[in-house]
């Protein structure tokens, strides 16, 4: 059990009890680097459940990042989520200089982001702390967005992917192709990292690919829309869309993996 996490605003969030909130830390080894995962779920769950990874903003894994995604994904009745580490236990930024110097170099190494996604969903699948039942989906924040479409264009074998307020771009469109299950992209309009020709360019991309793929634009938001401490132009807070963005997502993980 995890003592570097507060249970209850998380269990609040998640809308069960605190008692019932299952917190684990995962472990996971790549290159010689040790990356630590939380897992989130309802340990009065017998029954195996399907697994959803969620990736957090450039910060990464934080208090904040699992509150964010108590709020946004929630537990589904039968789901247990991974929230994953893709940049090594050690680093855990905390000013927004740290969070783009994490973020960059994975940015720019597509190949290398991944690889530490598949790591996670490794990790999740290797994990003996709940049972799944094989219907897995990935989902993430702002760069967390960008890391599970590049885990879908990696060809991991998932049902469902979300990007929420991510970036859109790849340096190789086409390997839309080898995307296996389907996308869903919750997008603020006023976001200023996400240009329009970038959102063109990505229906280009899953069109081409002729995925099964869902863009929701949302007129009043820019980036960091779930984000409560967001407050700068273009990137900040909108409690209207982020409960919107909400139900979507809720919605395609239940049509995706019951």
């Amino acid at each position: 059990m995890s003592h570097h996490f507060d249970p209850a605003p998380i269990a609040a969030k998640f809308g069960i009890p605190a008692a019932d909130l299952g917190i684990e830390l995962i472990s996971h080894v790549l290159d010689g680097v040790e990356y630590e995962n939380v897992l989130l779920f309802n340990n009065k769950n017998t029954v195996p459940v399907a697994g959803v990874i969620s990736i957090p903003n450039y910060f990464g894994i934080s208090q904040k990042a699992l509150e964010v995604t108590a709020t946004i994904i929630g537990l589904g009745p039968h789901q247990a989520i991974l929230v994953g580490d893709v940049y090594g236990k050690t680093v855990r930024p905390t000013t927004p200089d740290e969070g783009v110097a994490a973020i960059v170099p994975l940015k720019k190494e597509r190949a290398e982001l991944r690889k530490r996604m598949n790591a996670v969903l490794d990790a999740f699948k290797g994990q003996d702390k709940v049972k799944l039942n094989g219907k897995l989906g990935a989902s993430g924040f702002c760069f967390g967005g960008t890391a599970a479409l590049e885990l879908a264009r990696s060809g991991a074998a998932l049902q469902a992917f979300v990007s929420v307020h991510g970036a859109l771009d790849t340096p190789n469109p086409e390997d839309a192709k080898n995307i296996k299950g389907a996308i869903l992209v919750l997008h603020g309009v006023q976001d200023p990292s996400v240009p329009r020709d970038q959102v063109n360019a990505f229906i280009d991309e899953v069109s081409a690919a002729n995925l099964d793929w869902q863009l929701v634009n949302y007129g009043q938001a820019g980036h960091s829309f779930t984000d409560p401490d967001a407050k700068n132009p273009g990137f900040f807070y909108h409690q209207k869309t982020a409960e919107r963005a909400s139900v979507a997502l809720k919605n395609f993980f239940a049509e995706k993996l019951a």
